[in-house]
């Protein structure tokens, strides 16, 4: 966005506007006053700033505007000491669509030996910092599935002994037995150790999806088990909505359904006691999409935390692993899980895949 009027410090660049090359530019450059008052900026700046500020616009004070709150820390800066910054980074939260990440530099602008504003350099890093998060996490998951094989292995035996143990207490013991109760207690909770067990070596385990023909809404049903009874007990309601036509999906569906339950269970335990949790599902382009809403607290997140990070939990009593598990099913079909704060409070997870390629891919299934 070009000001042709302001009163910018001259440049000699012949007959050249230097707006005009600086809007070819693949870098964002935004020029404020001393003011903090925007003077001009080029168009790479407003594909840049996109759900950041909502109208670029010349004339108007940043110092008004609170989510340019981290630049305005900059330009500050800048204006208090008079240094050139170099090589800083910015996150902004965005409603609905998470963090954006910029990586700037930032000058002084002086005219006749006095300061007249500050200008910014920069570029998104958002995408770039999402890689570097998804490879360590998959450093982290490689590190982790061989401790957790080696760990969970040792634990097998032991558990064995001690379920084939109580099932044969149980054979023994007349059901009317004072320990024929414990004795049942002790198989069932040793049965549910051994299925832990086994959920932990299929983790640490190298996972390739086992496709099949499905439905989303069997998908979504499967997972609306997972966290039902948790629900109930908090009386929150979990509404299911999915688009009026939904195509048939390529799928490991036990596991797609097991990592969308962990999202839905994640929102339960997130909202408070009455709360309500949505399910949506519907064909974007050539994705299909669940989406999770919840109207609870929302994420909130000290710089360089994940929530899909191996045992990185804010609720009491949880192990961190349901969403980095998720995140590693949904990988695996070369799919994405993203989440963000709503603008009306709560958060919003989405759970992202590619469409199938086999030729019933087109192919429609009406709820």
């Amino acid at each position: 966005m070009n000001d042709s009027s302001n009163n910018l410090p001259n440049v000699l660049l012949g007959d050249i506007d230097p707006w005009l090359i600086l809007n070819q530019l693949p870098s964002g450059v935004v020029v404020l006053d001393q003011d903090g008052v925007l003077r001009s900026a080029n168009t790479a700046a407003a594909r840049f700033l996109d759900g950041v500020i909502e109208h670029l616009t010349v004339g108007v004070s940043w110092k008004t505007v609170p989510s340019v709150e981290p630049l305005m820390a900059v330009f500050n800066e800048v204006r208090t000491t008079g240094r050139v910054l170099q090589r800083r980074e910015i996150v902004f939260e965005i409603p609905e669509r998470g963090e954006k990440s910029l990586g700037l530099s930032a000058a002084p602008l002086t005219q006749n030996e006095s300061l007249w504003g500050v200008i910014f350099l920069f570029t998104d890093l958002t995408d770039v910092r999402k890689s570097e998060r998804a490879a360590a996490l998959t450093r982290q998951l490689a590190t982790l599935g061989e401790l957790t094989a080696g760990v969970v292995h040792e634990l097998r035996n032991p558990i064995s002994v001690i379920s084939g143990m109580a099932e044969l207490l149980l054979r023994k013991l007349d059901s009317n037995h004072e320990c024929h109760e414990t004795a049942e207690t002790i198989l069932r909770e040793s049965i549910g150790l051994e299925r832990a067990i086994s959920q932990f070596l299929a983790f640490a385990k190298p996972y390739e999806p086992e496709k099949t023909r499905c439905h989303p809404d069997d998908i979504a049903r499967r997972a609306l088990q997972f966290c039902r009874r948790r629900a109930q007990h908090k009386n929150v309601s979990v509404e299911y909505h999915p688009q009026a036509e939904l195509p048939y999906l390529f799928v490991d569906a036990d596991r797609i359904a097991q990592a969308l339950g962990n999202i839905l269970t994640n929102a339960v335990d997130a909202v408070s006691e009455g709360g309500n949790v949505q399910l949506r599902a519907a064909k974007e382009d050539e994705h299909f999409v669940f989406e999770v809403l919840d109207n609870g607290p929302g994420i909130h997140l000290r710089p360089g935390e994940d929530l899909f990070t191996p045992f990185f939990t804010q609720k009491e009593g949880g192990t961190g692993l349901g969403l980095t598990i998720a995140h590693r099913i949904v990988t695996a079909h070369q799919g994405s899980i993203t989440y963000a704060n709503r603008k009306d409070g709560g958060a919003r997870f989405e759970l992202r895949l590619p469409l199938a390629v086999p030729p019933f891919a087109t192919e429609t299934f009406n709820p």
